[in-house]
């Protein structure tokens, strides 16, 4: 029964500008976070979806050494609410 549902969902979804499309998939995010993306998103004109795949596709394989635990906290965290002009 599931993938008869899950097939009908990618069915509704518009197509993709990508090789392969796009699937639905979850992602848990924190309140500030998920604020700060809906502002990016919105500025951005786009979907939070689209956002959220435009920023991974932008973001190299070789800069993954600043997501890091012992180096994210001196990373400047842009979600704080009133800071999205930096």
């Amino acid at each position: 029964m599931w993938a008869y549902a899950q097939e009908a969902l990618d069915k509704t979804m518009p197509i993709s500008l990508y090789e392969g499309g796009k699937r639905r998939r979850h992602l848990t995010l924190s309140d500030q976070a998920y604020a700060h993306l809906s502002a990016i998103s919105s500025a951005a004109q786009l979907s939070k979806s689209e956002t959220v795949e435009r920023i991974l596709r932008g973001f190299s394989f070789y800069e993954a050494d600043i997501l890091k635990d012992e180096v994210w906290p001196s990373i400047i965290d842009h979600s704080i609410p009133g800071d999205h002009g930096n």
